[in-house]
């Protein structure tokens, strides 16, 4: 669905101005002679800080807001209604009882957040007029868009947010009880730890909704659509791994380490851990994982920090949120997995060269990268043929020799990414 604002026509607001705004509010908010309400509508306001400052009751009905930083700010009661706050930093502020009908939040930082008792229900489209060129300006389209957003702690409690889109969404550990969100887009978020104790989800859309830890006590969820979910109970085969070094999984990277050591030549055998879900394998990645075959299997979550995971073959498997920071993926493939919200800061991968100048690539067609840290990433000749790589952080990434072709690049990051003349 459209959400676009015609952002050329508003009138730019500068930060000296915004400076004065809230300086008017504050003695507005204090009850001090001279002050303002802080009032402003259908400004583009990109990239502007509030300073941590006290902006309750304020108004920004249909302002562009990309970028602005609003962190630890007090905006209890302001409206934001149409607002455009894409990658906007609310992280830490009080936005209890706001308005955010028809606003768009996609990759917003909403970490600490208290979003206590906000509206966020569905908007509608409001028009006004540029003051200074006299030119028609449109708010949104009135969808209420919080995907890929980070809430983690975030507290909801009480939001009215029937409709919104929540999809891809990191809400670890928010507090979401007795919030409404009948008919939302909850879809492939990472609802981990969180209370939606007497939450109304009827009708939400929750396919692939990680609920792991997650509360849902009294909470309505009748014709709610919840395919694929992730829970604390396994999905596929597991390992037990209670009898440490004795366990079957040990046994089976031991083996696969001689087959590794010996070049699949006489002894050892390659491991398979396709299908399994290996999210109770807490220290993973002490073992090296070098050549392994994991199709299909479930990592979700999971701390694999410099993982040595070159040459793999991890087709179709579920990396979502899992922590690859510095890990070693050369080589590796991807091809349709799942790794939205995946931290790949420095991870590596690049090719590996044998003898005879071969070179093998990391393969990630069609794979899922939304909304995923690949700052200072190693991408050199990889293959990302239609990969989703839509609010996706690639600063400072090397992408020389990188195949894009069809991917989505929409609201990516790429900051000083090194990319091929």
């Amino acid at each position: 669905m459209s959400n676009a604002q015609d952002t050329n026509s508003l009138q730019i607001l500068q930060q000296f101005e915004l400076d004065a705004i809230i300086k008017k509010h504050l003695m507005f908010v204090k009850a001090k002679n001279g002050g303002a309400r802080a009032i402003i509508k259908f400004k583009s306001m990109v990239g502007l800080t509030f300073h941590g400052a006290d902006l309750s009751g304020a108004d920004f009905t249909g302002c562009d807001m990309r970028n602005c930083s609003l962190a630890g700010g007090n905006f209890l009661n302001a409206v934001f209604y149409g607002c455009n706050l894409q990658s906007a930093n609310l992280a830490k502020g009080n936005f209890s009882r706001a308005d955010f009908r028809g606003a768009d939040l996609t990759g917003a930082d909403l970490t600490d957040a208290d979003l206590s008792k906000a509206d966020m229900r569905m908007g509608a489209k409001i028009i006004s007029q540029n003051t200074t060129t006299h030119a028609k300006v449109e708010s949104l389209d009135g969808t209420t868009i919080f995907r890929g957003s980070d809430l983690e702690n975030a507290n909801m409690s009480d939001a009215r947010a029937s409709q919104i889109d929540l999809s891809n969404s990191n809400l670890t550990n928010a507090r979401m009880a007795n919030i409404d969100l009948s008919q939302a887009n909850l879809e492939n978020a990472n609802m981990s730890h969180v209370d939606l104790t007497k939450a109304d989800l009827e009708g939400a859309r929750m396919a692939g909704v990680v609920l792991t830890g997650a509360t849902l006590t009294d909470a309505k969820t009748e014709g709610a659509l919840m395919e694929y979910v992730l829970t604390d109970k396994a999905e596929g085969k597991v390992f037990d791994y209670t009898q440490g070094e004795d366990s079957e999984l040990v046994q089976i990277l031991k083996s696969h380490s001689q087959w590794i050591q010996f070049q699949g030549k006489g002894a050892g055998q390659r491991a398979d851990l396709s299908g399994y879900d290996m999210r109770n394998i807490t220290d993973l990645a002490r073992y090296s994982l070098t050549a392994v075959k994991a199709e299909d299997a479930i990592f979700q979550g999971m701390a694999l920090l410099s993982a040595q995971m070159q040459s793999g073959d991890f087709n179709r498997s579920d990396f979502r949120d899992v922590k690859f920071i510095e890990a070693d993926l050369r080589a590796s493939k991807f091809v349709g997995a799942k790794m939205s919200r995946a931290n790949l800061q420095k991870a590596n991968l690049s090719p590996l060269f044998f003898a005879g100048d071969k070179e093998i690539v990391a393969d990630l067609t069609d794979v899922d990268l939304s909304f995923s840290d690949l700052s200072g990433c190693n991408l050199q000749n990889a293959i990302l043929v239609r990969a989703n790589l839509q609010g996706s952080n690639l600063s400072e990434a090397d992408l020389r020799g990188c195949d894009l072709t069809d991917a989505n690049l929409e609201n990516t990051n790429m900051h000083r990414t090194k990319k091929s003349d």
